[in-house]
């Protein structure tokens, strides 16, 4: 997507930076409005590690509330450090949230992008959550690596998109996650969308300018 939108730069948007929770934790956040608060967070331990959590929708921060962007091998200090930083984070998360209901409110059509395996019913489920918060209906973009083809929903609910990540450049590096930009390229360019900037969750399918605002 960048070789067709050089110029772009997408806004930040509430889930660019989430993890796990799956689609769950998205219907979760969407029904509360994106709104987060002190008490919502906790301490998760998985095999030793830890990291901190939305308790309702089970995502996970990796880069704000004290985490420094790896998992925690001391419960006391990932307390300690998202104690810490919680009030910035939250101030953080509330202007992603701002901008995230920006966009779904608004008058322009919006495509949501999900990568990873969910049921016809899940997707289902989002959509009413959000048809019921913004009066209409969304685009759902489910994005699956190649291999897991045989998983997709295929009855319209959502539009399925292949990408072979298995191939990319960036393999075994840092950066693996990004994927392979001509993979993503080929398989976005079949949808039924004219000029799509990329971003999580949310992006708008106006035709972006060279300065977008």
């Amino acid at each position: 997507m960048g070789q067709a939108f050089p110029h772009y730069q997408p806004p930040p948007f509430f889930f660019d930076k989430l993890g796990a929770g799956d689609l769950p934790g998205v219907i979760s956040l969407v029904e509360r409005d994106f709104r987060l608060a002190r008490e919502d967070l906790y301490v998760f331990e998985g095999g030793g590690q830890f990291v901190p959590r939305d308790r309702a929708s089970g995502m996970a921060f990796l880069h704000d509330f004290g985490c420094p962007n790896r998992l925690w091998d001391d419960r006391d200090a990932c307390e300690a450090a998202m104690l810490s930083e919680c009030e910035a984070s939250l101030a953080k998360y509330q202007g992603l949230a701002e901008n995230t209901r920006r966009v779904l409110a608004g008058p322009l059509q919006v495509a949501l992008v999900y990568l990873g395996t969910a049921t016809r019913d899940g997707f289902l489920a989002l959509k009413s959550v959000l048809r019921e918060r913004y009066g209409k209906d969304f685009l759902i973009l489910n994005v699956l690596e190649q291999n897991l083809r045989h998983l997709a929903v295929t009855d319209g609910t959502v539009v399925p998109v292949f990408v072979n990540d298995a191939e990319s450049p960036k393999r075994h590096t840092p950066q693996e996650w990004q994927g392979w930009d001509a993979s993503w390229a080929a398989a976005l360019s079949c949808l039924p969308l004219d000029g799509v900037p990329s971003c999580p969750l949310a992006a708008s399918a106006e035709p972006v300018t060279a300065d977008p605002v």
